[in-house]
C-alpha cells in the first residue's frame, strides 16, 4: 500500500507534497515528486520518511510550479533504497509516473522489458512505467495507452505527469483515488483526507471508479470511461489549523500566493 498525489494550480509542488503528510498511514519508507518546470520534467526522491525529506526541501521547491506528482512508499516488492523509490520516468522523458498497487506480471514479459529499457529497481511500478512508455508509443495518445494497459495484468493506481504538463490518473480494481476541484486548483490524492487536509473549507471530493482515468490540463478535469465517477464520498470539512499541526507542520496559506496572488 502506497499514497499518491498531485496538484494543478498555483504552489502544485509543495501541495502535493504536503498531501502526501496527510495519508501517512499509506506508507513512510521512501517520498518522491515529479513536477514541469521551465519546460522540463523534472524529479526529486529519496528513500526516507517524508516529514524528514519535507524539512529537508519543503521552503527550497519553487512556488512557481503549477503541475506536480508524489507518492509516499510502502514497499510490497523491492527493498528500501532510492531505485526503487517513486516516480519512474520513461526511457524518453515524456512522463513520470507514481503507483499505490501490485501487479504480478508474466516473466517473459518483466524479462524483455529489463532488456529493453533503463529498468534500474526491482519494483514491478518500474515494470509498469515501461509498459505505459510502450503503449503510448504506440497509440499516440495516453488516455490509449491507459486503456490499453487495464487490458494487461495491471492493477492498482495511478498518476502520470507527461512533459506537455497533464496529469492521468487512473485506477483498476480496489486502489482508490479521489480528485477535487478547487477554484483554479485540482487536487487528486489516495486519501480523501489528504486532499482536504491542505483545503482551509469544505470541498467536494470525488471518487474515481474502476477502470476510468481523470485527464487534467490548465485547470479542467474530463473523466474518460463508462459511467459516472462516484457521487461525492462527502463534504469533508478541512482540520482546524492546530488539529492539523501534527501532519501539516507547514500549514498550507491559502491567502499568500508569491506568484499571482491566488485565493480561491
Amino acid at each position: 500500500m502506497c499514497g499518491i498525489a498531485g496538484a494543478y494550480g498555483s504552489d502544485a509542488l509543495r501541495l502535493s507534497l504536503l498531501m502526501t503528510l496527510g495519508q501517512l498511514n499509506r506508507g513512510t519508507q521512501g517520498i518522491g515528486l515529479a513536477w514541469i518546470e521551465h519546460g522540463r520534467l523534472r524529479m526529486l526522491k529519496e528513500p526516507v520518511h517524508p516529514v524528514m525529506f519535507t524539512r529537508r526541501h519543503y521552503h527550497k521547491l519553487s512556488a512557481r510550479v503549477r503541475v506536480a506528482i508524489a507518492h509516499n512508499r510502502q514497499p510490497s516488492c523491492g527493498k528500501v533504497c532510492y531505485n526503487n523509490t517513486h516516480p519512474f520516468m520513461s526511457c524518453n522523458r515524456s512522463f513520470a509516473l507514481v503507483h499505490n498497487g501490485s501487479c504480478v506480471f508474466d516473466n517473459n514479459i518483466v524479462s524483455r522489458i529489463r532488456r529493453e529499457h533503463r529498468v534500474m529497481g526491482e519494483t514491478d511500478s518500474e515494470i509498469i512505467c515501461h509498459m505505459l512508455e510502450e503503449l503510448y508509443d504506440e497509440q499516440g495518445d495516453m488516455v490509449a495507452a491507459i486503456e490499453a494497459l487495464f487490458n494487461t495484468s495491471f492493477s492498482g493506481a495511478i498518476l502520470v505527469l507527461t512533459n506537455d504538463g497533464r496529469i492521468y490518473g487512473a485506477r483498476k480494481y480496489w486502489a482508490p483515488l479521489h480528485y477535487a476541484k478547487v477554484g483554479n486548483h485540482v487536487l487528486l490524492a489516495s486519501e480523501p483526507g489528504a486532499i482536504m487536509g491542505v483545503l482551509d473549507g469544505i470541498a467536494n471530493v470525488v471518487a474515481l471508479r474502476s477502470r476510468q482515468i481523470i485527464e487534467v490540463y490548465s485547470g479542467r478535469v474530463r473523466v474518460h470511461g463508462e459511467g459516472e465517477p462516484e457521487p461525492h464520498v462527502g463534504y469533508y470539512r478541512a482540520l482546524s489549523r492546530r488539529a492539523s499541526l501534527p501532519y501539516y507542520p507547514w500549514a498550507y496559506d491559502w491567502d499568500y500566493d508569491p506568484v499571482d496572488g491566488f485565493d480561491p
